[in-house]
Formats: structure tokens, C-alpha cells, sequence
């Protein structure tokens, strides 16, 4: 029990560090407007385009953060094992959430090796996946724009195979985000999803 507090505690400060200067700010968000969260949030986050397996641009935070309640992992197409395993077990998830999958909930795979992972390659991941689907998008742009996204999300690495596993929530209009370990439940992600979305999840 000891070690698994001291998991979570490590896990929640790895998320709550990149995040701080986004949270400082929101500490009376409840005094802000819902255009003043948005706004907010877009000038954390930011706006670059990424591009999907299928080659369509899409802004950061206008075109995906904003408009639905996401679930961002991180992955790169020439990994073995890590990624494929944890796109397996999110397929667990994507089935649970049903119908509202791909109009409230959305995931995001972002690409940690940007040199390599162009369109195609993401495409043939997605598809040796079975997960290349509607409200799935896998996302790559170049090295600068990803390093900058992936940084502000505490997620970037200079070395792909030593990449972070862990799956960031969150929903960007109420300026909720939670972190989720890699062996979460199915089950517990799902009910996590939810509770962002009904605007119950823990706020940092």
C-alpha cells in the first residue's frame, strides 16, 4: 500500500510540474467566464497544427482540446511493445464509451519521434492497431512543434524508446485534467472520462 501511495504521489507530481504555470492561473476560475477558461487554456497550450494519419491539419487546441473530453497517450510507429500494448488496452475503453466515442470523447496518440513518424507511418500503425477509426487520431508535425506540445505536457523525450507511458485527461473547457496510470482499468478510465465530463474530475 505504501509503495502504491508513493506512485501516486510520484505521478501526480510529474503532471502537476508542467501544468503548474496553467493551474496558478486558475486558481479562481470559477470567477472567469467560460471564453475567458477558453482563452486561457489556448494561450497555454497552444494552437500548432498537427497532422493525422490520414494527412489532415488540425490545430492543438482549437480543433481537438476544445471541442471534446480527451485522452492523450504518447507513441512512436517503431516500437515493439509499450505502445502496441497500450493501444490494445485503450481499444477496451474506446468500446465502453459506445456511441459518444468520437463526438464527446476523442484520443490523441501523439507522436515522440517525429523525425520518423510521418502520415503513412501513423496510418500503418493505426491500421496493424485496428485503431485507426473516427475520433482516433494519431498526430505528428515536425520536431520544434512536437517537442514544444509534448513539453508543455511534461510528455517529451529525446530518446522515443525511453518515452513516458503514462495517459493525461482532460477537459480543456473547465481547465480539468488528470493523470492515469498505464495498467489503469478500462473500467477506471472510463468512469474518469465521465466524471470529466459531467465536470467532477479533480482540478489542478
Amino acid at each position: 500500500m505504501i509503495i502504491r501511495n508513493l506512485c501516486s504521489i510520484l505521478l501526480s507530481l510529474s503532471l502537476l510540474i508542467p501544468f503548474w504555470g496553467y493551474a496558478a492561473g486558475n486558481t479562481a476560475k470559477d470567477t472567469l467566464s467560460a471564453d475567458e477558461r477558453i482563452e486561457r487554456a489556448r494561450h497555454y497550450f497552444g494552437d500548432e497544427r498537427l497532422t493525422d494519419q490520414d494527412g489532415v491539419s488540425h490545430r492543438f487546441f482549437s480543433d481537438l482540446l476544445s471541442q471534446h473530453i480527451v485522452l492523450i497517450n504518447v507513441i512512436f510507429t517503431d516500437c515493439k511493445d509499450a505502445c502496441p500494448l497500450q493501444t490494445q488496452r485503450l481499444q477496451f475503453v474506446r468500446e465502453q464509451l459506445g456511441e459518444q466515442f468520437g463526438s464527446e470523447y476523442i484520443f490523441l496518440s501523439l507522436s515522440v519521434d517525429p523525425d520518423r513518424d510521418n502520415p503513412s507511418a501513423l496510418k500503418a500503425f493505426a491500421e496493424k492497431q485496428h485503431a485507426d477509426l473516427p475520433g482516433w487520431r494519431f498526430l505528428t508535425a515536425d520536431k520544434t512543434t512536437m517537442l514544444t506540445i509534448l513539453g508543455r505536457l511534461g510528455q517529451w523525450t529525446d530518446d522515443p524508446n525511453n518515452h513516458s507511458t503514462l495517459l493525461i485527461a482532460g477537459n480543456a473547457r473547465n481547465a480539468h485534467w488528470i493523470k492515469l496510470r498505464p495498467d489503469s482499468p478500462p473500467e477506471r478510465v472510463v468512469e474518469d472520462l465521465k466524471r470529466l465530463a459531467s465536470n467532477t474530475a479533480e482540478h489542478f
